[in-house]
């Protein structure tokens, strides 16, 4: 037992190169330490067996090991040997062992992670972006065929000279509607870019908070999936918009990018059957819709008035789909960063963690909650102003 036990740890502190792994006892010591463990608080090779975990916590307390001991990374600061503090995300799991009372701690370097973070998200960006041009290809189709047809039947009018004016200015209005469709499309295209390529949407520019209309925002969404949606996922889209709902105060793209990615995710459950999206924009009433109240006081309560009461400060956003609905072991985790469910090569796991952040950099809320006659309804709630 403890021979196979010593060669598990030992092949696990082998492969796990890029995080520093501890072995400690009951009493928080340590008990064994791979290299990056090592190198990471800046000692030598063997030098950190039989230290004391506590006296690595900046402020020499630690928490409580029961609240590391959750199998999730936790923020935490450790001191290195020279005295630097060093932010870090540390999981603590249970080791079994033949005294059953060993831990294993991992931690990874904050500036490690978020190097490692955005490189992984400037690959989603990429791939994002690779996927919606696929789109705007699929969107392009019809608008240039209707501007090369209109071209041919001219040419040939003209050649037989039966042309009429009536016929020209109809073929030149058909010829308008359809570049400007192509411009409009291009230019979403771009926003879209420039939009993601500002940190995945982690950041707010100045500037870029505007007024703006759920029409608009729905319209730009839309025009980016819809060909998509109705030739190649048999997915329909209704929408409902709230008529006093005219305006809100926003980042138009980023809203737009938010309700992009969900309609995404909602295509994505419903194959490959298909089957209907309806997106819902509103003036949330906080005293009727209890659900809805309890994310706002959770998250927003500065945007509330305390009593409960409607508050036109507000407005929500749903996108529900008809789909298989999401398990409710995977409910907890859906905005969490590479956490997915699709198949491998078909999501990093990014899409619902970018949506989360811009929501948060609008101050707002997201959340996630199965249909009672199935399916899943994702919510977004932001200050209307």
């Amino acid at each position: 037992m403890e021979i196979e036990y010593a060669a598990q740890l030992s092949d696990l502190l082998r492969r796990l190169g890029l995080e520093g792994v501890l072995l400690l006892n009951e009493n928080g010591k340590i008990l064994s330490a791979n290299r990056a463990a090592e190198l990471m608080l800046g000692f030598g090779a063997g030098q950190l067996t039989n230290l004391q975990i506590e006296g690595f916590w900046k402020g020499g307390y630690a928490p409580a090991r029961e609240q590391l001991t959750r199998g999730r990374p936790q923020d935490a600061e450790l001191v290195r040997r020279n005295g630097e503090s060093m932010p870090v995300a540390v999981t603590m799991l249970p080791v079994e062992d033949t005294t059953g009372h060993d831990q294993l701690m991992s931690f990874v370097s904050r500036a490690e992670l978020d190097r490692l973070n955005e490189s992984l998200l400037n690959a989603q960006r990429l791939a994002g972006i690779g996927t919606l041009t696929a789109s705007v290809a699929h969107e392009l189709t019809n608008p240039i065929s209707i501007i090369t047809a209109s071209c041919a039947n001219l040419l040939d009018e003209l050649n037989d000279d039966s042309l009429g004016r009536e016929e020209l200015v109809q073929a030149i209005e058909l010829i308008e509607q359809s570049a400007f469709r192509c411009a409009r499309i291009v230019d979403m295209l771009r926003n879209y870019a420039q939009s993601v390529g500002q940190n995945g949407g982690q950041e707010m520019q100045d500037g870029t908070i505007a007024i703006t209309s759920p029409t608009a925002i729905l319209q730009d969404a839309l025009t980016m999936v819809e060909q998509q949606f109705r030739k190649q996922a048999r997915v329909t889209v209704v929408a409902d918009i709230q008529p006093e709902l005219t305006t809100i105060f926003c980042d138009h793209h980023r809203v737009a990018q938010v309700l992009i990615n969900l309609l995404l995710n909602a295509r994505d459950a419903m194959q490959p059957a298909g089957g209907t999206v309806h997106v819902r924009f509103w003036l949330p009433s906080l005293a009727r819709e209890t659900r809805l109240a309890e994310h706002v006081r959770s998250t927003m309560i500065e945007n509330t008035n305390g009593a409960g009461q409607a508050t036109p400060d507000l407005f929500a956003i749903s996108v529900t789909d008809t789909g298989m609905g999401i398990p409710p072991e995977n409910m907890e985790r859906l905005f969490e960063p590479f956490f997915t469910t699709k198949p491998h090569g078909r999501g990093a796991g990014l899409g619902l963690f970018i949506a989360a952040g811009i929501v948060t950099q609008h101050h707002g809320c997201i959340y996630a909650e199965n249909n009672p006659g199935g399916g899943a309804t994702f919510t977004v709630v932001l200050p209307r102003k």
